[in-house]
């Protein structure tokens, strides 16, 4: 199995599509039962057990950086899962991710359905981003009773797993310094498979766990597929135009920001109002009043 692992430049797993193609198609369900039983803590006996609602990758949203493209599942208890891995931070990601679970909730009846009809919703975001400032890198949020701290019977589960804090969290502990992993929860795993790119890494999870080498095999043989090439590279040029949109945009308020600044301090100064400008400077009201008063 390790003779040929060098001979593909291997596409990121923390793209969206690559992610999708890897664990959202049927003959991975295999690896996505292990890997949502490993992640979430549920217990799926059998990929039998996994509906795949959508994983068919269509090219034409590939260019739009805000199509979401996720991994949803139904197991055959009715229970419905959304797995979205995020790359950029919008700054909305629990808003965004308690929006899309209560889609879960809401798709799952029609008119005239009975509610006894609504089955349990997971919601697991893979972060290559950092949400949250401690050193946690896993977290799961649930319905509790605010007095007893008794857990709402239907169950609705939105859980973040921060990647990148992960495999910087985990690069300081013995088993990854010496690469004996078998010591690492299988979740811990995961997060070098999907973000740690280190070769050395790959080699050991395969050696170690079957599942890994079944990942391993559908990241190669999709890192080889000229198509899914092309799709990626699209789906990254939509990325990057986004940000550069984005940042071009924050630069230009900036610079207008210190225009209108200036421009109010001109005033001041010409008026013999000179010495109301460390107010301006210190109190944003104030400074948003004489904004107000000048027109600027």
């Amino acid at each position: 199995m390790n003779d040929n692992l060098e001979t593909v430049q291997l596409l990121p797993l923390t793209s969206d599509i690559v992610f999708k193609q890897v664990f959202g198609q049927e003959e991975s369900k295999p690896i996505l039962r292990v890997f949502l039983n490993d992640v979430l803590g549920l217990d799926i006996q059998s990929s039998e057990q996994i509906t795949l609602l959508n994983p068919i990758i269509d090219p034409k949203y590939l260019d739009d950086k805000m199509c979401i493209l996720d991994v949803r599942v139904q197991l055959s208890d009715r229970s419905l899962i959304d797995i979205e891995i995020q790359v950029l931070n919008r700054h909305n990601m629990e808003k965004r991710a308690l929006y899309y679970t209560c889609q879960l909730c809401t798709e799952q009846l029609h008119t005239g359905d009975d509610y006894s009809k609504t089955a349990p919703v997971y919601g697991l975001n893979l972060l290559c981003f950092d949400l949250y400032e401690d050193s946690r890198y896993y977290r799961s949020f649930v319905l509790k009773d605010e007095e007893t701290n008794e857990t709402y019977r239907q169950t609705f589960k939105i859980s973040f797993f921060e990647l990148r804090k992960a495999v910087s969290e985990l690069s300081q502990t013995k088993e990854v310094e010496t690469f004996e992993l078998s010591g690492l929860t299988a979740r811990d795993q995961w997060a070098l498979f999907i973000n740690s790119g280190q070769q050395e890494v790959y080699e050991k999870l395969i050696e170690e766990n079957k599942t890994f080498e079944e990942a391993y095999e559908r990241l190669k043989k999709a890192s080889s597929d000229e198509t899914l090439m092309a799709m990626y590279r699209n789906r990254e040029k939509a990325i990057r135009d986004w940000n550069d949109s984005i940042n071009s945009a924050r630069k230009d308020g900036v610079q207008q920001g210190e225009q209108r600044v200036n421009m109010l301090y001109e005033r001041l100064l010409q008026e013999n109002r000179g010495s109301e400008i460390p107010k301006a400077i210190a109190d944003p009201a104030f400074r948003t009043k004489l904004f107000n008063e000048y027109g600027i």
